[in-house]
């Protein structure tokens, strides 16, 4: 029913997953970050592509095009989406790209910290929130940064302002 390598959801948890391996009642599975996990094979779901209609895509660029044009006008940003992020990075393992994101926030944040600006945008996404509460950890650990969610009317929930709050904040 399920092959090696093959991708994979689970019961009552969110993600996709990869098959290492089977055994009789378990399977071995790598999640999207690259740690392993043993769990049992009743427990795993078929992963199959829903098809979207083309216009649909178009319609979602065109206003993806409109927020961020608002937000240009307003604010610095940074959108760590991996296309939209300048460097090119040659891996499609999850925990890099992840890591990749991290390390564009850490740097975007301390020129604007050296910039001496008071506010900036942070675009994550929404997805399973894993980025934003990263973000979030690190920004509560520097005492002079402060993360708020953005202007929901302008940027949906995928975005969070950042406030620099002191004059000696840490970079990072």
């Amino acid at each position: 029913m399920f092959s090696i390598g093959e991708y994979i959801s689970l019961l009552k948890e969110e993600g996709k997953f990869k098959i290492l391996s089977l055994q009789q009642e378990i399977a071995i599975i790598e999640d999207e970050y690259g740690f392993e996990r043993e769990i049992q094979i009743k427990e795993l779901v078929k992963r199959r592509e829903i098809l979207l209609p083309t216009n649909f895509q178009a319609k979602d660029n065109a206003l993806s095009q409109k927020t961020k044009s608002k937000i240009t006008s307003e604010l610095p940003f940074i959108d760590l989406h991996m296309e939209m992020l300048d460097d090119q990075i040659n891996t499609i393992n999850t925990h890099d790209i992840f890591l990749h994101q991290i390390n564009a926030f850490k740097k975007f944040t301390n020129k604007m910290i050296q910039q001496q600006h008071p506010k900036f945008i942070v675009i994550h996404g929404v997805g399973e929130g894993r980025l934003k509460n990263e973000i979030k950890l690190l920004v509560n650990g520097n005492k002079g940064l402060m993360m708020h969610d953005a202007n929901y009317s302008n940027r949906g929930v995928g975005a969070s302002l950042i406030e620099i709050t002191k004059s000696k904040v840490n970079t990072f």
